[in-house]
C-alpha cells in the first residue's frame, strides 16, 4: 500500500475516532484509533513509513483538533518510529506479542502527550488522574488492536511480509 493511502485510511480513522467515537457508548474513554492504525503501520511497514505517517497524521490533528500545533505530530512521529524499530527487533508474528508492544507504546504516547501538555502548561491534572485515564484508553486500544489485526495484516502487508523465509519462523 502506497504511503498516500496509508495517510488516507489513517484520516477516515480520524474521521471516526473524532465523530463516532465521541457519542455516549465511547465517551467514556474513546479509543485511539489513529494509534492503533499508526501500530500497525509500524509493525508492517518500517520504522521510516510509521515516522512519516504519524508526522503527517499529528499534524492533521494538531490543526483540526489541538490545542497548540505539535503535541500530536511530534507525539505520534516519535512513537511511531520507535515502535517500528522495536517491531523490527521482537517482530515474530505473534498476535501477543504484537498487542503487547502495541498497549505499551499506547501508554507511552498518551503519557507522553501528558507530559507535554504539563509541561507546556495546557493540562491542570493530577498525575494519578492522567495515569488511570491512560490506562483506560491503553485497554481500549489494545482491544481494538485484537479486533484490527487480521483487517490490518490484509490492508496494510507486502508481499514480502507475508512470504517469510522458513527459518525465521
Amino acid at each position: 500500500m502506497h504511503l498516500v493511502l496509508i495517510l488516507l485510511t489513517m484520516m477516515v480513522a480520524l474521521i471516526i475516532q473524532s465523530t463516532v467515537l465521541q457519542v455516549q457508548p465511547f465517551s467514556f474513554v474513546a479509543p485511539n484509533l489513529v494509534m492503533v492504525l499508526l501500530l500497525y503501520v509500524a509493525m508492517l511497514r518500517g520504522s521510516l513509513v510509521a515516522l512519516y505517517s504519524g508526522l503527517v497524521i499529528g499534524l492533521i490533528q494538531d490543526i483540526l483538533f489541538g490545542s497548540y500545533l505539535g503535541l500530536y505530530a511530534y507525539t505520534y512521529a516519535s512513537v511511531g518510529y520507535f515502535a517500528g524499530m522495536t517491531f523490527r527487533t521482537y517482530w515474530s508474528r505473534q498476535l501477543v506479542m504484537a498487542v503487547l508492544i502495541m498497549l505499551g507504546y499506547s501508554f507511552v504516547a498518551d503519557l507522553a502527550a501528558y507530559g507535554l501538555s504539563r509541561l507546556f502548561g495546557y493540562a491542570h491534572v493530577d498525575l494519578l488522574a492522567a495515569v488511570t485515564h491512560t490506562v483506560r484508553i491503553m485497554i481500549w486500544n489494545g482491544i481494538l488492536a485484537l479486533l484490527l489485526y487480521v483487517p490490518s495484516l490484509r490492508l496494510l502487508g507486502t508481499e514480502r511480509s507475508r512470504k517469510l523465509p522458513e527459518e525465521s519462523l
